[in-house]
């Protein structure tokens, strides 16, 4: 029994020695990414000639003050009245005015003309069809702004439509065209209203809000609130995720922004900016958790834009404080791609925020003091798992995801979200969340795969691959962390052999004439073959014998025979000249 006590123990001591190497292994690294990163700044920021990089060096760097004093004075260089551009000669942006004010309210800088800038290039046409739907029990009388019309037992609406509304989806609801005016809503029985949103060439409905519900006589007042942020009459995407992060942050209610940014996510051209994760920072729902996870490339990294380490890093901006492999092995990946002196090969600064953060120090400026969030029994949390009521706006937190709240988060657990743990031999096939428990899934566990997609192909994981081979990029993602998809390289195709072609056609041009003028070519070949032969002989006369001279003898009487009829002769005249020449030949050749 004291042996495998001993044996439990040393195992347990094996593995929480192995935990603490691969964490003080870590921090190493982060240390020397920090080393870097303050060695890059130089005493000026870095000298960055990009808004977006002086804000992520303001963001990574305000754990120091001379840091802060630089990248403020970078920033502030920058701004073209209470606005940013890409750079200081660049025309003003949504973006970078976020990332700018962003970066600044983090060292507790005013930024209230940035965003009262902001907040003037709001638009209300977001692109959506909006409508207003109201449901009864029962037949019921009622009426919008005074409008009076009927809902039957069918739910459907009889009479005419209130002004700034027209009926529509089969007069089972009222399309909003009029989306700046309040409706004012009251019937006869109990009712309720809700407005429903449809994004252009979708047949999918959205609920912008929770329904209202309101007894008989009850008044319910309804008004479309969408915005979206624009430079111009159409709608910036990124710009209004950005933006709309930054307002999350001071505090602010961004249910309105979320319409338009939630009915456009999926669109192909928004996709390389990974909504999902902004989405999950500001309403912590497990459907953009699902939607980022699902996004990750072999459990290592995110890649939609084509900058893995950027798009990783937004990942991770929005599942960092999470425990989960997904996150362990995103960011395994990061430090295994550090370079030799403890950067990365783009976007440092935005790393080491994003996903290695250093706690801002506390100061006073501006009149207002600005504490470190827990210091003082309060919690750091995501954004969107904080009410409006709780939120702290005069402590920070390290992260731009993250807001400091009076209660902290209890995550529900995978049984209450009723879903189910998967087995470490088990995938997820469903939908995945994250719960107290750690990664839950809502659907079924089955058994996992083991063989890696690139080796079903019939070809080899490994780490590089040889001279002879090339990596199949198309599956290096089946291949375990570090691993690469090789095959052997494909046959050399030798280039066409013209010559050898033209040859074959002159040939065959050569055998066709000569079976046309097979006769002539006789003829040639046999006065070549005479030629060869004979010698020249010198001229004599003829000789001849002198014939005897004998008398007519009579002839008996003959018979004319009988006419049989002629067979149809056949053109020999070229057969007759052939013959001829072929017969001067011969006694020629005598």
């Amino acid at each position: 029994m004291k042996s495998k006590k001993g044996v439990l123990v040393l195992l347990v001591s094996s593995l929480l020695f192995s935990v603490l190497f691969i964490f003080a292994q870590d921090q190493t690294q982060i240390d020397k990414a920090y080393t870097c990163f303050e060695t890059e700044l130089n005493g000026n920021c870095g000298d960055a000639l990009s808004t977006k990089q002086a804000a992520f060096n303001l963001l990574a760097g305000s754990y120091k003050s001379s840091f802060i004093s630089e990248c403020k004075k970078n920033i502030k260089d920058k701004q073209i009245d209470n606005c940013w551009g890409e750079t200081d000669a660049g025309l003003c942006n949504i973006k970078f005015t976020a990332l700018a004010a962003l970066s600044l309210h983090q060292v507790n800088d005013d930024i209230d003309k940035p965003i009262d800038y902001l907040l003037s290039k709001r638009i209300t046409d977001t692109g959506l069809t909006w409508y207003l739907e109201i449901d009864t029990n029962n037949k019921s009388e009622c009426d919008i702004n005074g409008k009076k019309f009927t809902i039957d037992e069918n739910k459907k609406i009889i009479g005419s439509a209130p002004q700034g509304l027209i009926k529509a989806y089969n007069d089972y609801w009222f399309e909003i065209k009029d989306i700046n005016k309040n409706y004012t809503i009251s019937c006869d029985s109990d009712f309720l209203t809700a407005l429903v949103y449809q994004k252009p060439d979708s047949s999918a409905f959205h609920i912008s809000s929770e329904t209202k519900t309101a007894s008989e006589f009850g008044i319910i007042t309804e008004k479309v609130n969408s915005y979206c942020f624009s430079m111009t009459n159409k709608c910036d995407y990124e710009g209004s995720l950005w933006a709309a992060l930054l307002l999350a942050k001071l505090g602010e209610d961004v249910s309105s922004y979320l319409p338009y940014l939630t009915a456009t996510a999926d669109k192909t051209e928004n996709r390389k900016f990974i909504p999902s994760a902004f989405l999950y920072i500001l309403t912590n729902s497990d459907d953009y958790y699902n939607d980022v996870v699902s996004l990750q490339k072999t459990g290592n990294y995110w890649d939609e834009s084509r900058n893995k380490l950027y798009d990783t890093s937004i990942a991770l901006l929005a599942l960092g404080t999470l425990n989960s492999n997904e996150i362990d092995g995103a960011k395994r990946y990061l430090l295994s791609n550090q370079k030799e002196n403890g950067c990365w090969p783009s976007d440092t600064s935005f790393i080491l925020h994003a996903v290695f953060p250093k706690k801002t120090i506390d100061f006073k400026d501006s009149g207002t003091s600005l504490s470190f969030c827990e210091d003082f029994g309060n919690f750091c949390v995501s954004l969107g798992q904080c009410t409006l009521q709780n939120t702290m706006n005069n402590f920070y937190c390290a992260s731009s995801s993250q807001v400091c709240c009076k209660e902290d988060f209890q995550e529900p657990s995978c049984a209450e979200k009723e879903g189910i743990i998967c087995k470490s031999t088990q995938q997820c096939e469903g939908e995945s969340i994250y719960s107290s428990d750690g990664e839950c899934c809502v659907g079924d566990c089955v058994e996992i795969d083991t063989e890696p997609e690139c080796e079903k192909q019939g070809f080899i994981c490994k780490s590089s691959c040889a001279d002879k081979e090339e990596e199949k990029i198309s599956y290096s993602n089946s291949c375990s962390f570090g691993d690469v998809c090789c095959g052997r390289l494909p046959v050399e195709e030798k280039g066409t052999n013209w010559w050898l072609i033209i040859l074959l056609v002159i040939l065959i041009i050569l055998v066709i004439l000569a079976i046309l003028y097979r006769n002539q070519l006789k003829v040639w070949m046999f006065k070549r073959k005479a030629g060869l032969k004979t010698k020249p002989v010198p001229p004599t006369r003829p000789t001849f014998t002198p014939q005897p001279i004998f008398p007519a003898r009579p002839l008996p009487p003959t018979q004319r025979p009988q006419m049989r009829p002629t067979a149809p002769r056949r053109d020999t005249t070229k057969d007759k000249e052939f013959e001829d020449t072929m017969k001067k030949l011969r006694d020629m050749s005598k």
